[in-house]
């Protein structure tokens, strides 16, 4: 399989491992982020948001499991397989709750990781394929293609940090955003820029008006989230 434009997070404590599916992994992802912790994991994570993670369930200072928890509570798209030593019925059992598109036991065989591998890609293209075009709370339509936001017939006029800020927001529609994440997106060409998380409610706000319609909903402590249609 050629490459794509996904990335994928691979996180493994035991370099030789690590370095042998590192390099497979290439064969198939546009990025490949190696992490050799738990905390480096989530480090890479936050800062990259891949499409793919591969987490070793024992791992030095974060371990696997936790690592998984602390993105399934804000992060329900990104796919996770587990990967352990020996299989372990206690811990493969906290493992099912957690949405794994994979749990797989080591040794593992090079055909048994493309098999999962090809299967992530194939989601990951059906989503791109069924998003499209995303249809939102209000009767709102983003287009990723010509990445315009429409209503009706009418096509709003976006300034340039509305623009970025709805790209990423459909970019993953399920997941949700931090302050930092956004002000690092948005802010991201503005050298002189600084962590004012003012200036991302004022875009906010001035968005919400444009629209007369409010697209986005917040968690307290966590983040903001865009509002898809329900029932399309």
């Amino acid at each position: 399989m050629n490459q794509n434009k996904f990335s994928i997070l691979y996180a493994e404590d035991d370099e030789r491992i690590r370095e042998k599916y590192a390099k497979f992994l290439r064969l198939y992802f546009k990025d490949v982020y190696e992490a050799t912790n738990g905390q480096e994991a989530l480090e890479l994570y936050e800062e990259n948001k891949p499409d793919v993670i591969i987490l070793d369930i024992n791992m030095p200072v974060v371990n696997g499991l936790e690592v998984a928890k602390i993105i399934r509570r804000r992060d329900k798209e990104t796919q996770l397989i587990i990967l352990s030593a020996y299989s372990d019925r206690e811990k493969l059992l906290a493992a099912t709750e957690l949405l794994l598109t994979k749990y797989l036991v080591k040794p593992i065989q090079s055909f048994e990781l493309e098999e999962i591998i090809v299967k992530c890609i194939h989601n990951l293209q059906a989503r791109d394929d069924k998003e499209s075009l995303l249809y939102l709370d209000g009767d709102f339509i983003w287009s990723k293609e010509e990445e315009t936001l429409s209503k009706g017939n009418v096509i709003f006029k976006l300034t340039q940090k509305e623009l970025l800020l709805l790209k990423l927001f459909c970019s993953k529609p399920n997941l949700t955003f931090s302050n930092i994440d956004i002000l690092n997106y948005v802010w991201e060409d503005d050298i002189q820029s600084d962590f004012n998380t003012n200036k991302l409610r004022i875009v906010f706000s001035k968005l919400k008006t444009k629209l007369s319609f409010n697209l986005f909903s917040s968690q307290y402590n966590v983040g903001y989230k865009i509002n898809q249609k329900r029932n399309i």
